[in-house]
This record gives structure tokens, sequence and C-alpha cells, in this order.
């Protein structure tokens, strides 16, 4: 371990996980869809850097969101608690207004998935972001560069 790193992950079937080392560049892997791949890839960096804190976005089921797609979410946001605490790395939740109001700022557009995508380009620009659907990998880069912000100060 010779760096000190951030994660951000974005839970859920299509979310992310991304890793800020203090000096390099960034990481992010799209969610594998298994857990073991995932545990497989958050142990590596245990290994290779000094994680800081890890911040998971603390989200919940939407208004008529149904019951499969709840539950489906639900499991991938505690497996990835699970993985957190079993790794023994220190991690906290945010909320999506919370994170976003640290890193993104009212000129980066309307359109939350834009928003994002804009921000993080802008923060991270040597990241592949090229696709509209890169959202959640944004996501996951800002909400990294979040929780790299709260050890700061």
């Amino acid at each position: 371990m010779t760096d000190r790193a951030w994660v951000g992950i974005d839970p859920g079937l299509s979310g992310a996980v991304a890793l800020i080392p203090a000096d390099g560049a960034p990481i992010v892997i799209d969610y594998p869809g298994d857990v073991a791949l995932a545990v497989d890839a958050v142990r590596t960096w245990t290994v290779e850097y000094h994680i800081m804190l890890a911040a998971v976005e603390h989200v919940h089921s939407m208004p008529k969101q149904g019951v499969t797609s709840t539950f489906t979410f639900g499991k991938s946001f505690g497996e990835w608690l699970g993985i957190l605490a079993a790794l023994g790395v220190s991690h906290t939740l945010v909320t999506p207004q919370e994170w976003q109001r640290g890193v993104i700022h009212h000129t980066d557009g309307a359109d939350p998935k834009m928003r994002s995508l804009t921000a993080a380009r802008r923060i991270f620009p040597t990241c592949e972001l090229a696709r509209k659907r890169d959202h959640n990998r944004a996501d996951a880069l800002l909400i990294a560069r979040w929780a790299s912000l709260q050890t700061a100060r």
C-alpha cells in the first residue's frame, strides 16, 4: 500500500465503482454483474492502495417501481455494503443530493444524467465517458470525488 485512494459506488445492476488514487489516474469499472468479480476488484484495490473512504450512494425504491426491480436493486446495494465490510474498507452512505451538492455545478446542465456526465468530464477529462449510458460511471467517479473531499477537511 503506497498510495491513498477513495472509492465511489453507484449501486445497482447497471451501476459502477470508481477508485481515485491521490497520485494517479482514476479507475472505473462497470458493475460486473457477479458479486465475486466485484469482490476481486475491490480486494485488489485494498492491496494496492490505502482506501481512505468508500462512499456508497444511499438510494431507495421509487414510487411505481416494480417489486422485482426493487428487490434486485436492494440486493445489489446490500452486496456492496457486504463487500466493503468484509474487506474492512471504511465506508459511508451518501444521498444523491448530498454528493451532487459537493461536486456538480449549476452550469453542468439540467438533466440529471447529462449533468453528471458533464461534471465528470470536466473533473476527469482522461476518463472514458463518451456514451450517454456512461452516466453510472460518471456518478461513481463523482461519488469517489465527494469521498475524497470529506477526508480532506
